[in-house]
């Protein structure tokens, strides 16, 4: 399953760039960092790390002066899970299972995801979004106790379809490049299960959920230099605006060139 996603992860990003090129509509291409772990297994702590990377098409719907909504809609593989270290070390045995008890505990899970997004943009600068994603559990490897266990994305334990809350935040830093945060959180239990102590007693049955935020880089296809530029510091024909603007930027360059000139002159006329 997951070779087969990654195959048409590809066959989306050709697909994708080449209707951007010939839409209005924009391709863009990214990779990140998940830091993750699982509402309700008992554990605490951001320790699991995964893979972020897809592809994605950006609609744009409203646009007026340096500000604008756009609809995106991305497609992802994305890694989710949990992880904790050795939590005991008396080394006591597990009297049904005969493994000893350490607490350790890794969970990775792959899913294949499609967020849809919708983004306010201010200045062709900085955007903020929010949206939902629909993901499926292609594969998963857990253990516990530092031995795998039994359970497989279909196993029966874990559902294999996730409905996720998006909040995003992507910035401009370089041209067509942008660095984003993303926060993602699962509606749906992604498992119900029985917990117990050291010792055997039940600690209660808890749902579980994904939590995770997301650092990504992303390059944005067949931008145009124009919407990289806030509006005011475009130069448009005659409209006066636009024109004092230019006008008002180039003098600034001829006073730097002059005053620069007049100190190389001053510095050979010492010598």
């Amino acid at each position: 399953m997951k070779k087969y996603f990654i195959i048409g992860l590809f066959i989306a990003f050709a697909a994708l760039t080449n209707f951007a090129k010939a839409q209005i509509f924009l391709g863009e291409a990214f990779v990140g960092l998940n830091i993750c772990q699982v509402d309700g297994d008992q554990m605490m702590g951001y320790f699991k790390k995964g893979i972020n990377a897809g592809v994605g098409v950006i609609a744009p719907v409203w646009q007026k002066r340096n500000f604008s909504l756009e609809l995106s809609m991305e497609v992802l593989f994305n890694q989710k899970g949990a992880k904790q270290g050795r939590k005991y070390f008396d080394d006591k045995i597990d009297p049904e299972t005969g493994v000893i008890i350490t607490g350790e505990y890794d969970l990775t899970m792959n899913y294949g995801e499609v967020p849809v997004l919708i983004y306010f943009t201010d200045k062709h600068v900085v955007s903020a979004g929010v949206g939902f994603s629909y993901a499926r559990l292609m594969g998963l490897k857990e253990y516990e106790h530092g031995l795998r266990t039994a359970v497989t994305a279909t196993s029966g334990e874990y559902d294999q379809n996730e409905y996720n809350i998006l909040a995003d935040v992507k910035l401009r830093v370089y041209k067509k490049w942008k660095l984003g945060f993303r926060y993602s959180y699962s509606l749906n239990s992604i498992r119900t299960r029985e917990y117990h102590d050291i010792d055997g007693n039940s600690l209660g049955t808890f749902n579980q959920h994904n939590n995770l935020f997301t650092f990504r880089v992303t390059y944005v296809f067949n931008e145009k230099p124009e919407n990289m530029q806030r509006e005011e510091y475009r130069y448009k024909g005659d409209n006066p605006k636009f024109h004092d603007k230019a006008v008002e930027r180039q003098l600034k360059k001829l006073k730097k060139k002059q005053a620069k000139e007049a100190k190389k002159a001053a510095k050979n006329g010492q010598e």
